[in-house]
């Protein structure tokens, strides 16, 4: 909090004079006037600060969690500095020179807090794991693949008193879960992860409720698994009423009404606009290959309706016919040179922004899949059929953050992300997927 006085006081105390000449001679930073305006901008940016959760380093696992809620306090900050120049009638600053400020006021609070929450180790959410389980090493593997540096796990407490001194995965085994307080005198323990199955006469409820007192945070393996992996973790540990009493799967007329003319307005745009790179590519197909230029293909929709997708070809005419029905591979020999060129940078998409226009998809959502392979997961995947609760997207959750998937076990992956974002459908969760769509569109990280 200090760091970030200083800031405010630096950007409008010290800099701020070199970029506009004060309307009032009296109000400058010298002056009490000018002192005082200075302290309540120090008293609005802080208080904007602590609604934005700015201080919480365990509310910021993943740098988009820090911008998301950066720009959010940028514009809040703005609106009363405004409404403080309206009401006092002081013009301490121009418009302009203002948002100057404050523009370099929060650049520097989101650097300084960046090399504080992910730079500096001993400012890492410590972890401790209750429980060795399946559960607990898809954690640890997970956490490990993704080297998330906003946290640390620091070990397991287990039921086996065998097992204490050893390495699960490069983590110690700590001590035995009835030494919780032994554990926590000699390690500093921020959050603790229940993992257990069976928790009837293995839970430490007493000691656990003592640490919940002593503000350590008590968190279920999914809990922990979903915030910190962005997906969820349908196991053998998940119970169907999870889904009824979680709070998420929530969606708003007004934000469905909103999903639909983004989707109509940007569809029907960027058909006009990108008109030119489709009549290119078409003729491109037609080169290479006779056969039609356009692939429809019948997907489900929202709540299990079918539709025709549309796309560019970019197989050979004869593919289905050749193979049947399967999952595209990676390095798929049925497709075209043209295919490959029109995939890597997602061009054999477009044609599906028709598709957005009349309803049938929205720009963001889980991919649509093909009725016989939907057919297939339902029975093998229970839950499957939630992913069709949203309309389908042209990008989605699973496809910015897992790899092209082959097969079933990729598909099962894949689910776990779209149910994540079925279940935190945002505004702001659909720009950052937008945003790493683009990402990947640029430096050809497509198929």
């Amino acid at each position: 909090m200090l760091v970030d006085l200083t800031i405010v006081y630096v950007t409008f105390g010290i800099i701020s004079p070199f970029l506009s000449s004060y309307q009032s001679s009296t109000l400058h930073p010298g002056s009490m006037e000018g002192n005082l305006v200075i302290l309540t901008f120090m008293f609005i940016t802080i208080i904007v600060l602590l609604t934005c959760n700015l201080y919480m380093a365990t509310e910021f696992i993943y740098l988009s969690d820090l911008i998301k809620k950066t720009i959010p306090g940028f514009f809040l900050t703005l609106f009363f500095m405004e409404t403080f120049f309206l009401f006092s009638n002081t013009f301490f600053l121009s418009n302009a020179h203002l948002i100057l400020c404050l523009t370099f006021t929060f650049t520097t609070i989101f650097v300084f807090r960046c090399i504080v929450f992910y730079c500096l180790p001993y400012n890492r959410e410590k972890i401790l794991i209750l429980g060795i389980t399946s559960q607990a090493s898809e954690i640890i593997k997970e956490c490990l693949n993704k080297k998330i540096v906003g946290f640390e796990v620091m070990g397991f407490a287990t039921s086996i008193t065998s097992q204490v001194g050893q390495s699960i995965q490069d983590i110690p085994v700590l001590d035995t879960m009835d030494k919780l307080e032994s554990i926590l005198s000699k390690h500093t323990i921020d959050t603790i992860v229940v993992t257990l199955r069976n928790r009837r006469g293995k839970l430490p409820v007493h000691e656990l409720l003592q640490c919940k007192f002593k503000n350590i945070r008590i968190l279920e393996g999914t809990q922990f698994y979903e915030t910190a992996q962005r997906k969820l973790l349908i196991d053998d540990f998940f119970k169907p009423s999870w889904f009824i009493f979680e709070n998420g799967f929530y969606r708003t007329s007004l934000h469905l009404a909103f999903k639909r003319i983004q989707g109509l307005i940007i569809s029907f745009s960027l058909l006009i606009f990108l008109s030119p790179i489709l009549f290119i590519t078409a003729v491109m197909i037609k080169i290479e290959s006779s056969g039609p230029v356009f692939y429809f293909q019948e997907r489900v929709g929202r709540n299990g309706k079918k539709f025709k997708l549309i796309k560019f070809r970019s197989m050979t005419v004869t593919a289905e016919k050749e193979s049947g029905p399967i999952f595209a591979l990676k390095h798929d020999t049925r497709i075209t040179r043209i295919g490959h060129f029109i995939r890597k940078i997602r061009l054999d998409e477009i044609p599906q922004f028709i598709n957005i226009f009349k309803g049938d998809m929205d720009l963001v959502g889980p991919r649509p899949e093909r009725g016989v392979f939907v057919k297939e997961l339902e029975k093998k995947l229970p839950y499957y059929h939630l992913r069709h609760a949203v309309r389908p997207g042209l990008t989605g959750w699973a496809q910015v953050n897992y790899p092209y998937g082959e097969n079933f076990e990729d598909s099962k992956e894949k689910l776990n992300y779209d149910l994540y974002y079925v279940k935190h459908l945002s505004w702001h969760l659909d720009l950052h997927i937008l945003l790493m769509t683009i990402r990947e569109v640029l430096f050809g990280k497509g198929r």
